[in-house]
C-alpha cells in the first residue's frame, strides 16, 4: 500500500468518525498530530471511556463495601455444648518436612479423644512420610495410618487419597486439613459449634500463610482477601467456595452426594465437594471469620510454585456460578480501563476512579486483618496491589487455558 493510499484511508476514517461524533466533537475535529501520525483521540469516545470507568469504579466500591460488611457480620448461631464424633482427614504425599509438625498440633487438640479419630492417608510417598505417620499412630491410638492404593477414573491424585480416608472414617463430622498445616488447640469444638441444625452441611474456616519476606506477606494477604470474599458470599447467600486447609463437612451430606466416587474429578477436590453439597439446596454452608478456628499453613517458596498453585485453582474453578463471575467481570473491566485510560487522559475523574478502587481493596482486607490481628500484613499492601492487578487480568485466560496441571510431581489433564 502506497503512502498516498494510507493517507487517504486515514482521512476517510477521520471524516467518518467526526461525522459520528456529532456536535460533541465539532469543536475539535479529528486531525493529525504535528508529526503526521494517526488521528488524535475523539473527545466523545474519551468521555464515554471516563464515564464507563467511573460507573465501574462506583459499582466496584459499593460491591466490595457490601462484601466487607458481610464478612465482618458473618456471625452464626452456635451450640457450644455440641460434641459429635469427628474424623480429621489428612492426605500426605512426600511431606516428611511438614507432617510431623501437623500431627503434633493434632495431638494437642483439646477435643475428647473418645470422640475423635485422625485419619492420615499416605498417598504413596517416596520419602519417610509414612514412617513418621506410623510413629505417631503407635503413640496415639486415635491416629490411624491409611496407605492409599492407586486410583483411576474419578479417583485420581489427592481426590483418591482423601476418598480412601473417608471410607474408613467413622465421624459424624469430617474435618479436612493439609499435611503442611498447623491446627489450633480448640479447632474442633470451635468448628462443630456451628453445626446447630441438621441442614448445616458445611462449615469452613480461614487459613493464614506463614513465611518470611515480602513474597510470603503478599501471599498471606492474598489468601485473606480471597477467604473474605468467600465468607462474604456465603453470608450473603450464594456460597462460592472453600479451601481444604480448613474445611468441615457433615458426613451425611458427603454421603448424600455420593462422595468423591460420584463427584466428577477435579484438581480442586475441596471446591468440587463444596459445590456438590451446596448445589443440592438441602444443606447450608457457614463461613465464620473466627479467630479460634484459624489454621496456619506455609506460603509458596517461589513464583513458579505460586503459579502452579493458582493454575490448579483456576482450572478447578471453571464451574463458578454466573452471579459470581458477573461480580468478577466488574473487577476485570475496571482493571482493564484503569490501565487503558491513561493512554488517552489523566483527568481528575481517572484519579477518582483509581482512588475508589484502592479504597475498596483496602476495605476488603479489614475483616480478616482486624479479626485475626494481622495488621503487619499492611506493610506489603502496595506490592499486593500491583500483584492484584496482574492477578485479576490473568485470571480469565487461565480459566480458559486447557492443559496439564501439576500437583505433587503428578500431572493431570483438566
Amino acid at each position: 500500500m502506497s503512502s498516498r493510499q494510507s493517507t487517504q484511508i486515514w482521512y476517510d476514517v477521520s471524516y467518518t468518525l467526526n461525522s459520528m461524533a456529532g456536535p460533541v466533537a465539532s469543536s475539535k475535529k479529528i486531525g493529525y498530530h504535528s508529526y503526521g501520525g494517526p488521528p488524535a483521540a475523539i473527545p466523545s469516545l474519551v468521555t464515554m471511556l471516563i464515564d464507563t470507568l467511573l460507573v465501574l469504579a462506583v459499582v466496584y466500591f459499593l460491591l466490595i463495601s457490601l462484601f466487607s460488611l458481610a464478612a465482618l457480620t458473618a456471625r452464626y448461631p452456635t451450640d457450644t455444648a455440641n460434641r459429635p464424633t469427628v474424623s480429621i482427614l489428612i492426605a500426605a504425599r512426600n511431606e516428611e518436612n511438614n507432617i510431623g509438625a501437623c500431627l503434633e498440633s493434632c495431638a494437642r487438640l483439646t477435643y475428647p479423644t473418645e470422640k475423635l479419630e485422625i485419619v492420615v492417608v499416605d498417598d504413596r510417598s517416596t520419602d519417610s512420610t509414612q514412617s513418621i505417620i506410623r510413629n505417631f499412630a503407635e503413640r496415639h491410638p486415635h491416629i490411624k495410618l491409611v496407605a492409599a492404593s492407586p486410583g483411576d477414573g474419578k479417583l485420581q491424585g489427592k481426590t483418591n487419597a482423601v476418598a480412601q480416608g473417608v471410607d474408613v472414617a467413622r465421624g459424624e463430622i469430617l474435618l479436612f486439613t493439609d499435611a503442611d498445616c498447623i491446627v489450633p488447640p480448640h479447632w474442633i469444638e470451635e468448628t462443630v459449634k456451628y453445626y446447630t441444625t441438621g441442614d448445616v452441611g458445611i462449615v469452613a474456616g480461614f487459613t493464614y500463610l506463614e513465611g518470611s519476606g515480602g513474597f510470603s506477606c503478599l501471599q498471606a494477604l492474598d489468601w485473606f482477601v480471597l477467604f473474605t470474599v468467600a465468607a462474604a458470599a456465603t453470608r450473603i447467600g450464594f456460597p462460592v467456595t472453600a479451601v481444604g486447609t480448613n474445611l468441615s463437612v457433615r458426613r451425611r451430606a458427603y454421603d448424600d452426594v455420593g462422595g468423591y466416587r460420584r463427584i466428577p474429578f477435579s484438581v480442586t477436590e475441596d471446591f468440587a465437594l463444596f459445590h456438590a453439597i451446596v448445589s443440592t439446596r438441602r444443606y447450608r454452608a457457614r463461613f465464620p471469620v473466627d479467630r479460634q478456628t484459624l489454621v496456619v499453613s506455609q506460603s509458596c517458596d517461589t513464583p513458579a510454585q505460586l503459579y502452579r498453585q493458582k493454575k490448579r485453582w483456576f482450572a478447578g474453578g471453571r464451574g463458578l456460578e454466573a452471579k459470581f463471575l458477573l461480580s468478577y467481570s466488574i473487577a476485570y473491566l475496571l482493571s482493564v480501563l484503569l490501565i487503558v485510560t491513561p493512554f488517552f487522559t489523566f483527568s481528575p475523574a481517572y484519579w477518582l476512579a483509581l482512588s475508589l478502587k484502592l479504597a475498596a481493596d483496602m476495605l476488603l482486607t479489614l475483616p480478616s486483618l482486624s479479626r485475626f490481628g494481622k495488621w503487619k500484613l499492611l506493610s506489603c499492601w502496595p506490592l499486593f496491589q500491583a500483584y492484584f492487578f496482574l492477578y485479576v487480568l490473568v485470571y480469565p485466560p487461565l480459566i480458559l487455558l486447557r492443559g496439564d496441571v501439576v500437583w505433587k510431581d503428578r500431572r493431570f489433564r483438566h
